[in-house]
């Protein structure tokens, strides 16, 4: 089998040899597939390959498509190949795939969570990391504050910078623990986290020449994990720093919507940025080999993995030289809603 996605047939048409390269194409081990009839693998290719047994000539199909429960979208160019006897009698077929293109879903999915494997290794080592120099942090919040805490500027600074250091203490704790994958839910106002992250980035905003704006509606209360959502909210919010370098506006928003009757508080962060470009939308979001160009989308990709454990979803859409929005859905359950 010169082919490395091959596989052969007997003259029954019972598959009787199946490569490891095939294993990874249709995630079927041997012993999924030795031994069973042809049809029960590869129904649409089933009748071209029995006229092949039947006539023994070569044959090539073009633009083959196997589409599987969990919706792989794969095609392929299929080659099948007659073996014959002393007696020229067709004793086996062997068929082999060239030019194999799309992805496999359940492809993206193993990989997911391979890499969610890899982050969370690299996450306890960080959390180990982090614990000293966070008390230094601290420790030298409290001297200014102790120092300079009579200017009210610097005052109201030192006291986000307190709250912040205590919240990833605790989460560092809870981590080191074995609490991970505890979730603490609280029941919050959305806009005050908002309120919170945009007091956060307002120094940043300054030094950037970046105007923040907000239009706040009356949502209701949420029960969330209030650290877990406020960091995944200030990693799209930072993501808007990074695309106006030069300046510009970001508009946050809160409003409330119905699908599929179910209710959701929706937060939009808009910015006025250089955009996505559209060869880029699809790949957004995703844990990429290429380290030098992973921070942007780690940090989305971390943030829609919080927001879908908390149910809700995030999308986003772009057009170039003129900006980028991302919306972030979050359910209301009925005890919130009333």
């Amino acid at each position: 089998m010169k082919n490395k996605y091959s596989f052969s047939v007997d003259s029954k048409l019972i598959i009787e040899s199946w490569s490891r390269e095939m294993e990874r194409l249709c995630y079927k081990s041997e012993d999924d597939v030795i031994g069973k009839k042809l049809n029960k693998v590869f129904p649409r290719v089933y009748d071209k390959i029995a006229l092949t047994l039947n006539d023994g000539k070569k044959r090539k199909i073009r633009n083959l498509e196997n589409k599987c429960f969990m919706g792989t979208d794969l095609s392929a160019d299929a080659q099948i190949v007659p073996v014959k006897n002393e007696k020229n009698r067709v004793e086996k077929l062997i068929v082999s795939f060239d030019n194999v293109s799309g992805e496999c879903p359940l492809a993206k999915k193993l990989t997911d969570s391979e890499r969610m494997i890899e982050i969370g290794k690299v996450a306890s080592s960080i959390a180990h990391g982090v614990r000293n120099p966070l008390n230094a942090i601290k420790g030298s919040v409290a001297y200014l504050t102790e120092k300079y805490g009579n200017e009210p500027t610097f005052l109201e600074f030192s006291e986000i910078m307190n709250e912040e250091i205590n919240k990833l203490d605790q989460f560092v704790s809870d981590f080191l623990s074995n609490s991970k994958g505890r979730t603490d839910y609280q029941t919050v106002n959305i806009n005050d986290t908002l309120e919170s992250i945009i007091k956060m980035v307002k120094p940043r905003a300054k030094i950037q020449g970046v105007k923040i704006l907000q239009s706040f509606s009356t949502v209701p209360l949420l029960s969330i994990d209030q650290f877990q959502i406020e960091q995944a909210l200030l990693n799209i919010t930072n993501n808007t720093f990074e695309a106006m370098p030069e300046g510009g506006s970001i508009h946050i928003r809160t409003s409330r919507t119905w699908e599929k009757n179910r209710s959701y508080v929706v937060i939009e962060i808009a910015d006025t940025g250089r955009g996505i470009p559209t060869r880029e939308m699809d790949k957004l979001g995703e844990v990429i080999d290429n380290k030098e160009k992973n921070e942007r989308g780690f940090g989305i990709f971390l943030s829609r993995e919080v927001i879908k454990s908390h149910n809700g979803k995030l999308i986003w859409e772009s057009v170039p030289c003129k900006g980028t929005t991302f919306r972030i859905f979050l359910p209301v359950t009925k005890t919130e809603s009333t």
